[in-house]
């Protein structure tokens, strides 16, 4: 045992004080009385109490030097050391990717870690806790909290992301927050190696607990689709990541309807390529892997069945700066000749010019000028709203001389000048279209080099607004306009449960953590996008743990434990001194009746 505070020792000078006057207090004698009777009271606790007599004088000379004694143990702060975590501040990082999914002892690797972050809160002695997840971006849960129990209660809420954990990103963010601190640092996860430890302060203890092993797992690596001589096929790559043969069986499926079943054997660490041959036209199929294995989030893929919208049709007189600009960006501009209801012309978008709404063909429109109104000069600047289409494009800086004045659409205006539509975005009959109103023959907007970005995000935008949506990583998150009246859509999983709502005219998508397909739902509208795990997350890698900067070598160094003051010994001082002061008085009250 140490003290924090020993000059406070010289308080010792009022214990021989209270000695002092204890030697020279007022001495009494004993006489005799010829009658007790105004004594009864005294003489029953007397009897009652037979002992107190004898300790009386000595028992109050000793509580109030105890008393004494203790009070001053309690300032000169003594301590001594235990077990704990080394640091002020503690750092917890855990990953939250989607190999912490797979099993190991009969619980996912996540799970365990999660206890371990609730053992090693057992450790803590009044320090900060710090909480970060680390997926494709870190995340800061709590920071210098010193609640256990809402800790815990953090701890107890984190789930997985699926996303492919950035360890480093995440180490950084610590980094960044730990300063110069007195910290610890604590990294729970699966595969983190020492080279993946960077940036953290000089000589700080560092614990990386990796949880599982390599364990079993059999991934379905790739299934895509492809017509091929007017039939639909797929393929299909299968790997055996584990150290023994395995038999699987490969299935695709649509919604219930099962059309290939096929049982393999794959010899370990190799990959088996499947052929399947004669689908059935369907706007999606699934793929999975029966088999028992650690990890089940690889054992599913989704396929989407649709046409590439590479083409787009021209119809009217298009001015030449439309048709060489998306030339320039990979698009085949065909020239329509005779009206779009005589050719075939589902597999792209059509661009129009001077050509009313009521003429157009039932496919994505990219429209100039389709009204016949008056052209008007622009008096004010052109601004714009935050839309993607304007991403990296700087229509401000272009010069435009005049616009159509006509309002027939109901669409969002995206840019404008004053109460002058410039551009609108939106549905129209219930097909995506971006209608310009003004001539480009009457800007200097195609001389910028923002013109042809315009034109790619206004053709992809237009091919993305067919049923399948696109492909998203577990949360991703993306701006899309759903447009339409209102841009409320609900989400739902393959099996029609609500998972989200969004109105996306207001907030931007976050696609399902849960990779699988969904369906983007709005009254009878209905769009397909499905959620794919990273490549990089089709693999359980396992990593020894590891401690860098510890005291010692031996077990109890893995954890960051080591031997510090503790200090709350003056609590106990304080308490039993009260304590003693309540006995105090009441030795001394009952004395008083002697």
């Amino acid at each position: 045992m140490a003290f924090l505070n020993p000059a406070f020792f010289s308080l010792f000078i009022f214990v021989a004080a209270v000695l002092v006057f204890y030697m020279f207090r007022k001495q009494y004698e004993s006489i005799v009385i010829p009658s007790t009777f105004l004594w009864e009271q005294v003489m029953n606790e007397w009897q009652a109490s037979p002992w107190l007599n004898k300790l009386q004088r000595n028992l109050l000379l000793f509580l109030q030097l105890l008393i004494l004694i203790l009070l001053m143990f309690a300032l000169v702060r003594p301590y001594f050391m235990v077990k704990g975590i080394a640091g002020e501040h503690i750092f917890m990082i855990i990953d939250t990717s989607a190999s912490m999914a797979a099993i190991h002892n009969g619980n996912t690797r996540f799970s365990e870690a999660k206890a371990q972050m609730d053992s090693y809160l057992e450790q803590v002695d009044g320090q900060e806790i710090t909480l970060i997840t680390a997926g494709s971006e870190p995340k800061l849960v709590i920071n210098k909290e010193k609640d256990i129990s809402l800790i815990k209660q953090s701890i107890k809420d984190l789930n997985i992301s699926y996303e492919y954990s950035d360890v480093k990103k995440a180490i950084r963010l610590a980094a960044s927050l730990a300063s110069q601190e007195d910290a610890s640092f604590f990294v729970f996860s699966d595969s983190v190696i020492e080279a993946d430890i960077h940036d953290l302060p000089e000589n700080s203890p560092i614990t990386v607990i990796n949880n599982g092993n390599k364990g079993s797992n059999i991934s379905l690596k790739s299934f895509g689709t492809g017509i091929f001589n007017d039939e639909t096929r797929a393929v299909a790559v299968i790997e055996n990541q584990s150290d023994e043969p395995a038999t699987v069986k490969l299935q695709v499926q649509t919604e219930d309807q099962l059309f290939y079943e096929q049982e393999i054997t794959i010899d370990p660490a190799q990959q088996k390529f499947m052929n399947i041959e004669s689908l059935p036209s369907r706007e999606y199929y699934k793929a999975r892997i029966l088999v028992d294995d650690d990890y089940k989030v690889d054992n599913e893929l989704i396929a989407i069945h649709k046409l590439k919208m590479l083409k787009v049709y021209a119809l009217g007189e298009v001015s030449p700066f439309i048709i060489r600009g998306l030339e320039n960006i990979g698009y085949e501009v065909i020239q329509l000749k005779g009206t779009p209801d005589e050719q075939d012309i589902q597999d792209g978008i059509v661009v129009t010019e001077n050509l009313a709404v009521q003429n157009w063909p039932k496919r994505p429109v990219l429209a100039i000028t389709p009204e016949t109104g008056d052209s008007v000069k622009l008096q004010e600047k052109v601004e714009t709203t935050n839309d993607p289409l304007f991403q990296y494009v700087d229509i401000e800086k272009a010069y435009i001389e005049s616009a159509n004045s006509s309002d027939t659409f109901s669409i969002p205006v995206i840019a404008k000048s004053g109460s002058l539509r410039l551009i609108q975005k939106g549905t129209i009959d219930g097909l995506p279209a971006i209608v310009i109103h003004f001539s480009l023959e009457d800007s200097d907007w195609p001389l910028h080099p923002s013109f042809p970005i315009f034109l790619y995000h206004s053709a992809e935008w237009l091919t993305s607004q067919d049923t399948f949506i696109d492909f998203f990583q577990p949360g991703e998150e993306r701006w899309m306009n759903a447009n339409g009246e209102s841009g409320e859509w609900n989400v739902f999983n393959e099996e029609g449960k609500f998972v989200q709502s969004y109105n996306l005219n207001e907030e931007s998508f976050i696609a399902p953590e849960h990779p699988g397909l969904y369906q983007l739902m709005r009254s009878a509208d209905r769009k397909y996008f499905a959620v794919n795990l990273d490549e990089r997350e089709k693999t359980i890698l396992s990593e020894p743990s590891f401690s860098l900067n510890q005291e010692t070598e031996d077990e109890d160094s893995l954890g960051n434990l080591t031997t510090r003051p503790y200090e709350q010994i003056w609590f106990w001082f304080v308490l039993l001194a009260i304590l003693i002061m309540f006995i105090e008085w009441e030795v001394t009250r009952r004395g008083s009746r002697v």
